[in-house]
Parts: C-alpha cells; sequence; structure tokens
C-alpha cells in the first residue's frame, strides 16, 4: 500500500509542471491549510491566488475557443442594440423617478412654507400681541419682540425667513435657527412677529423617510445680478423667472435633523435633490442659502403599503402592485430571452464563419478534403455550399491535374522512346539525306525510317498512320518492326509494300490504315524507285529549278488485302547532280493559317521552284510563317533526298 502510494507521488511529480499546474497546486495547499487545527491566515490567500488563476484561464479558453472573432462583434453589436439601450432606458427611469421624488418633497415643503407665510403674515396684521400669537396657536413656537431700531438691510415690512438668535419662551438661553419673521412699525420702534421653522425638516423627513442634512452659506452673485432661468407652468406660453440658489465660501453653519436610514445593497439609502431657500441674516442683513438634502432609501419609500394598525392596503393598491409587479417580470423575461436568442444566433452564425475560416484556411494549405456541414437556409449556409462544391471541384481538379501530369509524363518517355526509334542521321553518314519529323501532340503518328543495303544503296520509308497520339505512335512502331523482318535487298518496292499490306490486314481493322512511300534510293548513281500507298505525291527538284510532281498510283496498307498489288504503281528515275527527291506527311499541305486557309500542294511546289541553300529549312520556316504560330493540326514529318 505504501509502495502504491509512493508510486503514485513519484509519478504525479514526473508529469507536474509548474508553468501549468501552479495554480491547481496553491488552490489545493490553500484549501488543506485552511481546515482545522492548522487554519492559516495565509490559507484563503493562496486558495484565492489559485482559484482566480484558474478562473482566468477558463474566461481566456472560452474568449479564445468559444467565442469566434466573429461572435465577438456580433455580440458587440446585440449589446449595442439590446442591453445598452435596456441599461439607458432604466437609468432614465431612475433618473426620472429621482428628480420626480425630490420634486414631490421640494413640492410639499414649499407648499409648507408658503402656507406658514401667510398664517404669519394674517397674524402680523392683528393690533395686539396677544391677539398675533393667538391666531399663531396652531403652529407652535411664535413669540413677539419690540425693537427700536431694524438691523441694517432689514426693510420695515419685511416678512421672510430669517437666520437669528431665538428668544423663543421657555429655551433657556438664545440659539441661532432658522425662523419665519413678520416686521410691523408701531409707536416708538418695531413689533417683529417670529415663528420656529422646524417644519422644513418635519415635511422633508416625513415625505423623504430619513434624515434632512442642512447647510447654511452665504448667496452667490451672478455676473448680472442673481442667476434664474424661465420657466412656465401649466402650458402657459409665458413664465416666470425661477432663481438659481447657490451657495459659496463656508458653509455659516451644518445641521441634521432625524435619524439616518440604514441599508445595503438594493436597500441602501441615497440622497434626494437638495432643497433651497433665501434667508435673510437677521444681524447684518446678507442673504443667505439654506440647502436641506433629504435622505431616503427604496424601504422607506414603499413603506406607506405596509399594513399597520390604522391603515392597510386596498384591493386597488394590491391589484396595481400585482399588475405593475407582473408587467417587469414579463419585460424581463423578454429581455432575457431576447438576450438569449441573440447569444444563439450570434453564436451560430459565428460558427458557421469560424467554418468557412477553417475550411479556406485548409484549402490555402492545400487541404482540398476539406468539408463544411452547412447550418440552416440562410445565405451564409449558401456560402457553406458552394465552398464544399468548390473544394470538390478543386479536389476533382487536382485529381486531373495529378492524372494528367502522370500523363503527361509517359508521353514524355513514349517520345523519347519514339525518338530513339528513328534513324541516326549523324551515324549513317549520308549528307544526301535529311529528315525531321514534328509532332503535333506529345508522340506522333507519323514516322520515317532509313535501312543501309548491301549494296551501298538505301531503303527509306515515310508513313503516315490514321489518328494522332499514342495509338497512332503504337502502330507506328509496329509498322518498324514489321519492315525491319522483311528482306529488303532481295525485295524490291512493289513486293515490300504488298507484304506489309497483307501483314496489316491479318491483324487490324479495315478502318485503321496507313499511308506510306517507300523505296530504294543509290546515292553515288542518284538512282532511285519507290511506290506510293494513298501517300501524298511527291516533288522532284531538278537543278535547274524545274519542278516535277511524281504521283504514281497506290492504295493505302490495310484499305484491301486483295487489290492492294494491282492497285500499286512503282515509280522509277535518276537524281542528277543538285536534283532532290522530296517526301512529306499530310500533316504539311494541311497545315493552316488563322484565316484557316490549307497551306496546300501548290504553294509547295511554288515555293520549291524557288532557289534555296537550305531547302529543308526553307519549306519549314515557310510553314511557320504561313501559320502565323497557329500550333500544327496534324503530325508533320518532311524527307529530303538529294545529289
Amino acid at each position: 500500500m505504501l509502495r502504491s502510494l509512493q508510486d503514485l507521488i513519484r509519478r504525479g511529480w514526473a508529469a507536474f509542471r509548474f508553468r501549468r499546474d501552479w495554480p491547481w497546486a496553491f488552490l489545493v495547499v490553500g484549501l488543506l491549510l485552511a481546515l482545522p487545527p492548522v487554519g492559516s491566515g495565509c490559507a484563503g490567500a493562496l486558495a484565492w491566488t489559485g482559484a482566480l488563476w484558474l478562473l482566468l484561464r477558463a474566461l481566456r479558453w472560452i474568449w479564445n475557443k468559444l467565442l469566434f472573432r466573429v461572435s465577438r462583434r456580433l455580440w458587440v453589436i446585440l449589446a449595442l442594440m439590446s442591453v445598452l439601450p435596456v441599461v439607458a432606458l432604466a437609468l432614465m427611469l431612475m433618473a426620472l423617478s429621482w428628480l420626480g421624488l425630490g420634486a414631490q418633497v421640494s413640492r410639499s415643503t414649499q407648499q409648507t412654507l408658503a402656507a406658514w407665510e401667510d398664517a404669519l403674515k394674517t397674524a402680523n396684521q392683528e393690533p395686539t400681541d396677544a391677539a398675533a400669537l393667538q391666531a399663531l396657536r396652531t403652529y407652535g413656537g411664535a413669540w413677539v419682540e419690540h425693537v427700536r431700531q431694524l438691523p441694517d438691510g432689514v426693510p420695515e415690512a419685511y416678512i421672510g425667513m430669517v437666520w437669528a438668535d431665538s428668544h423663543e419662551a421657555g429655551r433657556p438661553e438664545p440659539r441661532k435657527d432658522t425662523y419665519l419673521r413678520a416686521v410691523r412699525r408701531e409707536p416708538g420702534g418695531f413689533r417683529v412677529l417670529s415663528l420656529n421653522l422646524g417644519v422644513l425638516g418635519d415635511r422633508a423627513q416625513a415625505l423623504a423617510g430619513g434624515q434632512v442634512r442642512f447647510q447654511l452659506a452665504p448667496q452667490r452673485e451672478g455676473r448680472k445680478g442673481k442667476e434664474s432661468f424661465k420657466i412656465t407652468t401649466g402650458g402657459a406660453r409665458t413664465g416666470q423667472e425661477a432663481p438659481i440658489l447657490a451657495g459659496e465660501g463656508v458653509a455659516v453653519a451644518t445641521w441634521t435633523k432625524g435619524q439616518p436610514l440604514q441599508g445595503s445593497g438594493l436597500f441602501a439609502p441615497f440622497d434626494l435633490p437638495p432643497l433651497a431657500f433665501t434667508l435673510t441674516d437677521w444681524s447684518t442683513g446678507q442673504s443667505l442659502v439654506l440647502t436641506a438634502t433629504p435622505e431616503t432609501n427604496l424601504y422607506a419609500l414603499f413603506a406607506g403599503f405596509g399594513a399597520s394598525e390604522r391603515q392597510g392596503m386596498s384591493l386597488g393598491t394590491v391589484k396595481a402592485i400585482i399588475v405593475v409587479v407582473l408587467v417587469l417580470v414579463a419585460l424581463a423575461l423578454a429581455q432575457a430571452f431576447a438576450a438569449i436568442l441573440g447569444l444563439i444566433l450570434a453564436w451560430s452564425l459565428g460558427r458557421a464563419v469560424n467554418d468557412l475560416h477553417r475550411g479556406v484556411r485548409q484549402l490555402s494549405l492545400g487541404d482540398f478534403s476539406a468539408r463544411i456541414h452547412p447550418r440552416g437556409r440562410d445565405q451564409v449556409a449558401q456560402l457553406s455550399a458552394a465552398f464544399n462544391d468548390m473544394a470538390a471541384r478543386l479536389q476533382t481538379a487536382a485529381s486531373e491535374r495529378e492524372e494528367r501530369l502522370r500523363m503527361e509524363q509517359e508521353l514524355r518517355v513514349a517520345r523519347e522512346v519514339q525518338m530513339r526509334l528513328l534513324p541516326d542521321l549523324e551515324a549513317l553518314r549520308m549528307p544526301s539525306v535529311r529528315a525531321t519529323i514534328l509532332p503535333a501532340r506529345e508522340v506522333a503518328g507519323d514516322y520515317y525510317d532509313l535501312f543501309p543495303l548491301a549494296d551501298g544503296s538505301l531503303a527509306f520509308l515515310i508513313l503516315d498512320v490514321s489518328g494522332k497520339g499514342t495509338s497512332a505512335a503504337f502502330y507506328a512502331a509496329e509498322t518498324k518492326g514489321v519492315l525491319s523482318a522483311l528482306d529488303k535487298q532481295a525485295l524490291g518496292p512493289v513486293e515490300v509494300a504488298d507484304r506489309l499490306n497483307a501483314i496489316w490486314c491479318q491483324g487490324h481493322d479495315r478502318r485503321l490504315f496507313l499511308t506510306l512511300a517507300y523505296g530504294t534510293f543509290h546515292p553515288r548513281t542518284g538512282r532511285f524507285q519507290f511506290v506510293r500507298a494513298g501517300h501524298p505525291s511527291a516533288f522532284l527538284r531538278r537543278q535547274d529549278g524545274q519542278v516535277l510532281r511524281l504521283h504514281p498510283r497506290g492504295l493505302g496498307v490495310g484499305l484491301s488485302g486483295s487489290r492492294f498489288r494491282e492497285a500499286i504503281e512503282l515509280c522509277e528515275g535518276t537524281l542528277e547532280p543538285g536534283d532532290s527527291l522530296i517526301f512529306y506527311t499530310d500533316g504539311l499541305t494541311e497545315a493552316q493559317a488563322p484565316d484557316d486557309a490549307f497551306y496546300g500542294e501548290d504553294r509547295l511546289e511554288s515555293l520549291l521552284a524557288q532557289p534555296a541553300e537550305d531547302l529543308q529549312a526553307a519549306i519549314l520556316a515557310d510553314v511557320v510563317a504561313f501559320g502565323e504560330g497557329r500550333p500544327l493540326a496534324d503530325d508533320l514529318t518532311l524527307l529530303l533526298l538529294s545529289r
């Protein structure tokens, strides 16, 4: 058991990589140290470090593997088009609610203050002090003072809020506070009627539900008197100037009324918009600004709906709360559904585009087997299907290209073999013989051959197998083998052609035939004889420029086994010094110009009538010039015998 545990630890340590596994080590060690009886203070730090690093790794993996680049953009668009508007709407509603609640508190406080001012104004009209105090008996905290002279800056008929020392009855000593005061002139001085302004804090606290903070500061003056802006009420076209009250400098006094609210999170207390009132410092006449900032929270705002012994919720209120809650839940569910649906669509589209990206990358690396599974029926799915079709076409084209390259390689080998079958003119050491072959394809169905005979003469052959390409080249090579087996010394041109026709007819269908010109030529005497088996006419060019067309009768090899001998005719003659005998295949006379005109035997005859130092080069150059670069339609072979 101990040995197994040691082996397990050894294998685990061998597989451990610090850079990769250190977060797991921190997390495990931290959790172990956190267990009693150790309970180390560093255990939590280790565990949290490892856990946070693993979380970062997981988020990075999600970002790189699951969240495709296209999906990131789509999710940003989704956030901009759905989440952000909802957040903005929620913030706007919260801001409007905050401002509306503050405006309601301000309006209620101002209405109460206006009612007290009206009451104070009415009481100030009473002729006696007792009558004035009797008029204010329901408000409490009223008293009367008689002074000989008012402070500087206080008018004789002043009615308003002041910051002054208190001489209220029942107080052991004066205390600075805010009051409402009304001044009335009387013989020998002035009567000052004062009313305590505890209503400000009481009213604001009753409406907001929390603590109210007060601050008194000197009035700030604008560049052109007091700052204000014009407002309209009730849809009226004309409005009134609303002063902007703001204090500046060091606060004259600060105090609070009520107890601060408790709560956290959603029920954390927050401040409503501050209320501002103008006051007059009774001792100096200076204008002051009193700012009251009510505090509230959600619990205090909705405490009015709670049940108590004196009040309960009406059925209408319950229904309204249920409707509002259901609407909010429905909106939340709709938003959640829209967000989830958007994420799913973004994931699907991003995954499809990522598949396309991966497929294109595989194609760029030469992997034409890449395929994409179309997802859906939209344009991206159609693009995926088009990609699969393109990849299949490319794969087919690649296979065809490989096959074509293989065939081209085989054809190159076949061409090399065919060229090796041709006689070596340099080895024959017969400058009077010139020959060339130009295949229309890699290999030719034309063929020429030379056979030195014992008497010093030369047997020559030029042939053209019907068709082109590899099959024609194969039959041309087969003809060489047959001709090589015949006794050309003992047999004349007619016998050789007849036996070749007999062998050909036995082994091939009549649809396959060949044309040839076969004969013998003695370079020293110039004596020649040949037969023409369906082959184009030969030309005899004399030294003086005279051109003769030699056209003995003849039938193509393989067309008939019984009538071939009687249809063939022997042509004989002698070449004088300077004369030439020209044989060719129909690839020369059937060479075409861009206007599809054929080269023809007449043009060749006219060319032969002209003087030329190198007759073979002159003929080939004229054919090339006639075609203007157009490729040959058929194999071209040229054989010249000269003396």
